[in-house]
Protein backbone atom coordinates (compact mmCIF):
# COMPACT_ATOMS: atom_id res chain seq x y z
CA UNK A 1 0.00 0.00 0.00
CA UNK A 2 3.62 2.32 -0.07
CA UNK A 3 1.70 3.79 2.83
CA UNK A 4 -1.09 5.50 1.14
CA UNK A 5 -4.01 6.51 3.58
CA UNK A 6 -7.30 4.75 2.17
CA UNK A 7 -10.61 5.71 4.00
CA UNK A 8 -12.79 2.82 5.13
CA UNK A 9 -15.05 1.34 2.78
CA UNK A 10 -18.88 2.06 3.24
CA UNK A 11 -21.44 2.78 0.87
CA UNK A 12 -23.18 6.52 0.23
CA UNK A 13 -27.06 6.64 0.99
CA UNK A 14 -28.12 10.09 0.73
CA UNK A 15 -29.78 12.65 -1.50
CA UNK A 16 -27.90 14.26 -4.31
CA UNK A 17 -27.16 18.34 -4.23
CA UNK A 18 -26.36 20.97 -6.62
CA UNK A 19 -23.17 22.06 -7.77
CA UNK A 20 -22.60 24.51 -4.65
CA UNK A 21 -21.57 28.35 -5.66
CA UNK A 22 -18.17 29.89 -4.37
CA UNK A 23 -18.44 31.90 -1.08
CA UNK A 24 -15.77 33.63 -0.87
CA UNK A 25 -12.11 33.81 -1.61
CA UNK A 26 -10.91 35.63 2.06
CA UNK A 27 -8.45 33.85 4.08
CA UNK A 28 -7.61 31.26 1.11
CA UNK A 29 -4.04 30.99 0.23
CA UNK A 30 -2.73 32.62 -3.58
CA UNK A 31 -3.08 29.61 -5.34
CA UNK A 32 -6.58 28.70 -3.76
CA UNK A 33 -7.57 32.17 -4.82
CA UNK A 34 -6.55 31.63 -8.48
CA UNK A 35 -8.32 28.34 -8.90
CA UNK A 36 -11.33 29.73 -7.37
CA UNK A 37 -11.37 33.05 -10.20
CA UNK A 38 -10.60 30.47 -12.79
CA UNK A 39 -13.64 28.95 -11.91
CA UNK A 40 -15.88 31.91 -11.57
CA UNK A 41 -14.58 32.77 -15.07
CA UNK A 42 -14.83 29.12 -16.54
CA UNK A 43 -17.68 29.16 -19.20
CA UNK A 44 -17.76 25.56 -18.79
CA UNK A 45 -18.00 25.24 -15.28
CA UNK A 46 -21.05 27.70 -15.50
CA UNK A 47 -22.73 25.68 -17.88
CA UNK A 48 -22.32 23.00 -16.00
CA UNK A 49 -23.74 24.80 -12.79
CA UNK A 50 -26.69 25.93 -15.37
CA UNK A 51 -27.51 22.38 -16.33
CA UNK A 52 -26.80 20.72 -12.48
CA UNK A 53 -23.68 19.22 -13.55
CA UNK A 54 -20.85 18.80 -10.50
CA UNK A 55 -18.17 19.24 -12.37
CA UNK A 56 -16.63 20.55 -15.95
CA UNK A 57 -15.41 16.99 -16.58
CA UNK A 58 -19.64 16.22 -17.15
CA UNK A 59 -19.16 17.57 -20.59
CA UNK A 60 -15.97 15.58 -21.35
CA UNK A 61 -17.59 12.33 -20.89
CA UNK A 62 -20.59 13.60 -22.85
CA UNK A 63 -18.26 14.41 -25.82
CA UNK A 64 -16.76 11.00 -25.48
CA UNK A 65 -19.86 9.58 -25.64
CA UNK A 66 -21.05 11.40 -28.90
CA UNK A 67 -17.75 10.00 -30.77
CA UNK A 68 -17.69 6.50 -29.57
CA UNK A 69 -20.75 5.74 -28.17
CA UNK A 70 -19.60 4.46 -25.48
CA UNK A 71 -23.04 4.68 -23.58
CA UNK A 72 -26.06 2.57 -24.39
CA UNK A 73 -29.54 2.46 -22.72
CA UNK A 74 -29.65 -0.58 -19.97
CA UNK A 75 -25.94 -0.59 -20.22
CA UNK A 76 -24.27 -1.54 -16.72
CA UNK A 77 -21.56 0.82 -15.72
CA UNK A 78 -18.33 0.74 -13.54
CA UNK A 79 -17.06 4.46 -13.10
CA UNK A 80 -13.51 4.86 -11.02
CA UNK A 81 -12.55 8.39 -9.58
CA UNK A 82 -16.17 8.80 -9.71
CA UNK A 83 -15.94 12.32 -7.24
CA UNK A 84 -17.69 14.36 -7.12
CA UNK A 85 -19.77 12.98 -9.91
CA UNK A 86 -20.02 15.07 -13.12
CA UNK A 87 -19.22 11.58 -15.03
CA UNK A 88 -21.66 9.58 -12.89
CA UNK A 89 -24.59 11.73 -13.47
CA UNK A 90 -23.57 11.53 -17.36
CA UNK A 91 -23.68 7.80 -17.12
CA UNK A 92 -26.90 7.63 -15.17
CA UNK A 93 -28.39 10.17 -18.00
CA UNK A 94 -27.10 7.64 -20.69
CA UNK A 95 -28.08 4.52 -19.68
CA UNK A 96 -31.32 5.13 -17.79
CA UNK A 97 -33.83 2.57 -19.48
CA UNK A 98 -36.65 4.54 -21.11
CA UNK A 99 -39.43 2.74 -19.42
CA UNK A 100 -39.95 1.43 -15.40
CA UNK A 101 -39.96 -2.29 -15.15
CA UNK A 102 -43.58 -2.93 -15.12
CA UNK A 103 -43.67 -5.11 -11.65
CA UNK A 104 -43.12 -1.23 -9.93
CA UNK A 105 -40.01 -2.75 -8.55
CA UNK A 106 -36.33 -0.99 -8.15
CA UNK A 107 -33.69 -2.85 -10.35
CA UNK A 108 -30.68 -2.84 -9.46
CA UNK A 109 -28.09 0.38 -10.08
CA UNK A 110 -26.60 0.26 -13.50
CA UNK A 111 -24.21 3.01 -12.46
CA UNK A 112 -22.36 2.13 -10.09
CA UNK A 113 -19.49 4.86 -8.75
CA UNK A 114 -16.31 4.38 -6.56
CA UNK A 115 -14.19 7.24 -4.97
CA UNK A 116 -11.30 7.20 -1.89
CA UNK A 117 -13.27 10.41 -1.52
CA UNK A 118 -17.45 10.19 -0.16
CA UNK A 119 -19.53 12.76 -2.00
CA UNK A 120 -23.46 13.54 -2.54
CA UNK A 121 -25.13 10.63 -3.66
CA UNK A 122 -26.51 10.43 -7.34
CA UNK A 123 -29.98 9.57 -7.78
CA UNK A 124 -30.23 6.06 -9.80
CA UNK A 125 -26.44 5.52 -9.12
CA UNK A 126 -24.27 3.15 -6.33
CA UNK A 127 -21.57 4.85 -4.77
CA UNK A 128 -19.27 2.84 -2.99
CA UNK A 129 -16.22 4.50 -0.81
CA UNK A 130 -13.38 3.14 -0.64
CA UNK A 131 -9.74 1.67 -2.23
CA UNK A 132 -11.02 -0.94 -5.10
CA UNK A 133 -7.45 -2.82 -4.39
CA UNK A 134 -8.76 -3.92 -1.04
CA UNK A 135 -11.29 -7.04 -0.97
CA UNK A 136 -13.68 -5.70 0.98
CA UNK A 137 -14.11 -2.84 -1.27
CA UNK A 138 -14.72 -5.26 -3.91
CA UNK A 139 -16.84 -7.45 -2.31
CA UNK A 140 -19.23 -4.36 -2.11
CA UNK A 141 -18.49 -4.15 -5.97
CA UNK A 142 -20.17 -7.65 -6.35
CA UNK A 143 -22.87 -7.81 -3.81
CA UNK A 144 -23.92 -4.16 -6.10
CA UNK A 145 -23.29 -5.64 -8.96
CA UNK A 146 -25.20 -8.87 -8.18
CA UNK A 147 -23.45 -11.47 -10.54
CA UNK A 148 -23.19 -8.55 -13.33
CA UNK A 149 -20.46 -7.76 -15.51
CA UNK A 150 -20.07 -4.22 -16.45
CA UNK A 151 -20.41 -3.40 -20.23
CA UNK A 152 -18.55 -0.12 -19.34
CA UNK A 153 -15.80 1.14 -17.30
CA UNK A 154 -14.65 4.45 -16.95
CA UNK A 155 -11.94 5.89 -15.21
CA UNK A 156 -11.35 9.44 -14.78
CA UNK A 157 -8.88 8.68 -11.77
CA UNK A 158 -6.71 11.53 -11.33
CA UNK A 159 -3.59 11.78 -8.59
CA UNK A 160 -2.87 14.74 -6.37
CA UNK A 161 -1.16 16.98 -8.36
CA UNK A 162 2.18 18.19 -7.47
CA UNK A 163 3.21 20.21 -10.18
CA UNK A 164 5.89 18.29 -11.23
CA UNK A 165 5.24 16.79 -14.64
CA UNK A 166 7.24 14.13 -14.40
CA UNK A 167 5.69 12.73 -11.35
CA UNK A 168 2.02 13.65 -11.92
CA UNK A 169 2.53 11.73 -15.40
CA UNK A 170 3.86 8.59 -13.71
CA UNK A 171 1.46 9.05 -10.85
CA UNK A 172 -1.49 9.21 -13.74
CA UNK A 173 -0.17 6.01 -15.89
CA UNK A 174 -0.05 4.64 -12.50
CA UNK A 175 -3.89 5.03 -12.10
CA UNK A 176 -4.79 3.91 -15.73
CA UNK A 177 -3.29 0.48 -15.22
CA UNK A 178 -5.07 0.15 -11.79
CA UNK A 179 -8.03 0.74 -14.48
CA UNK A 180 -7.10 -1.66 -16.79
CA UNK A 181 -6.91 -4.31 -14.13
CA UNK A 182 -10.51 -3.65 -12.79
CA UNK A 183 -11.96 -3.19 -16.60
CA UNK A 184 -10.08 -7.20 -16.70
CA UNK A 185 -11.85 -8.10 -13.78
CA UNK A 186 -15.33 -6.86 -14.18
CA UNK A 187 -15.94 -5.88 -17.93
CA UNK A 188 -18.04 -8.48 -20.18
CA UNK A 189 -16.27 -9.28 -23.61
CA UNK A 190 -17.30 -6.87 -26.29
CA UNK A 191 -17.93 -4.24 -23.41
CA UNK A 192 -15.79 -0.23 -23.59
CA UNK A 193 -12.89 1.12 -21.44
CA UNK A 194 -12.41 4.75 -21.09
CA UNK A 195 -9.72 6.70 -19.16
CA UNK A 196 -7.77 9.89 -18.43
CA UNK A 197 -3.97 9.50 -19.08
CA UNK A 198 -1.44 11.94 -19.64
CA UNK A 199 1.13 11.99 -22.57
CA UNK A 200 4.20 10.89 -20.87
CA UNK A 201 7.00 8.07 -21.03
CA UNK A 202 5.50 4.92 -20.62
CA UNK A 203 2.11 6.26 -22.06
CA UNK A 204 2.28 4.45 -25.68
CA UNK A 205 3.28 1.36 -24.00
CA UNK A 206 -0.46 1.26 -22.13
CA UNK A 207 -1.65 2.04 -25.51
CA UNK A 208 -0.29 -1.22 -26.86
CA UNK A 209 -1.51 -2.91 -23.85
CA UNK A 210 -5.29 -2.03 -24.48
CA UNK A 211 -4.43 -2.90 -28.28
CA UNK A 212 -4.43 -6.28 -26.94
CA UNK A 213 -7.07 -6.53 -25.16
CA UNK A 214 -9.66 -4.66 -27.20
CA UNK A 215 -10.36 -4.44 -30.67
CA UNK A 216 -10.49 -0.79 -31.40
CA UNK A 217 -8.26 2.08 -29.45
CA UNK A 218 -8.71 5.91 -29.94
CA UNK A 219 -7.65 8.79 -28.42
CA UNK A 220 -9.03 12.13 -28.00
CA UNK A 221 -8.80 15.39 -26.04
CA UNK A 222 -12.19 16.93 -25.35
CA UNK A 223 -12.92 20.79 -26.25
CA UNK A 224 -14.58 20.57 -22.24
CA UNK A 225 -10.66 19.69 -21.15
CA UNK A 226 -8.92 23.15 -20.55
CA UNK A 227 -6.41 24.04 -23.56
CA UNK A 228 -3.30 24.35 -21.17
CA UNK A 229 -4.33 20.90 -20.17
CA UNK A 230 -1.75 17.99 -20.96
CA UNK A 231 -4.75 15.35 -20.69
CA UNK A 232 -6.27 13.48 -23.25
CA UNK A 233 -8.75 10.26 -23.09
CA UNK A 234 -7.92 6.51 -24.37
CA UNK A 235 -11.22 4.86 -25.48
CA UNK A 236 -11.11 0.89 -26.32
CA UNK A 237 -13.86 -0.88 -27.36
CA UNK A 238 -14.82 -4.54 -27.99
CA UNK A 239 -12.69 -6.18 -24.73
CA UNK A 240 -11.69 -9.56 -25.94
CA UNK A 241 -11.55 -11.09 -22.45
CA UNK A 242 -7.85 -11.70 -23.04
CA UNK A 243 -6.02 -12.73 -19.91
CA UNK A 244 -5.15 -9.54 -17.30
CA UNK A 245 -2.31 -7.83 -18.42
CA UNK A 246 -2.13 -4.79 -15.58
CA UNK A 247 -0.91 -5.38 -12.39
CA UNK A 248 -2.45 -3.05 -9.99
CA UNK A 249 0.10 -0.99 -8.64
CA UNK A 250 0.39 1.74 -5.47
CA UNK A 251 -2.10 4.16 -6.40
CA UNK A 252 -5.82 3.66 -7.03
CA UNK A 253 -9.16 5.61 -7.07
CA UNK A 254 -7.32 9.09 -5.94
CA UNK A 255 -8.85 12.67 -5.97
CA UNK A 256 -8.76 14.16 -9.20
CA UNK A 257 -9.12 17.60 -10.94
CA UNK A 258 -12.79 16.94 -11.67
CA UNK A 259 -13.31 20.65 -12.51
Amino acid sequence: MSGLYVRSASLVCCYPEPLRAFKSLKGKSNASARWVRRQWNDPVVKQAKREGLRSRAAFKLRELNDRFQLLRRGDVVLDLGAAPGGWTQVAVEATAPKKKPKNGQEPPPRVVALDLKHFDAVEGAAIVVGDFRQDKVRAQLDELLGGRKANVVLSDMAPSFSGNFLTDSQHQLRLCHNALKMAELYLRPGGNFATKILRCDGSEEFRADLKVAFDVVKAMKPQSSRPESTEMFLVAKGFKGVQPLAEADSDSAEDGDKQ
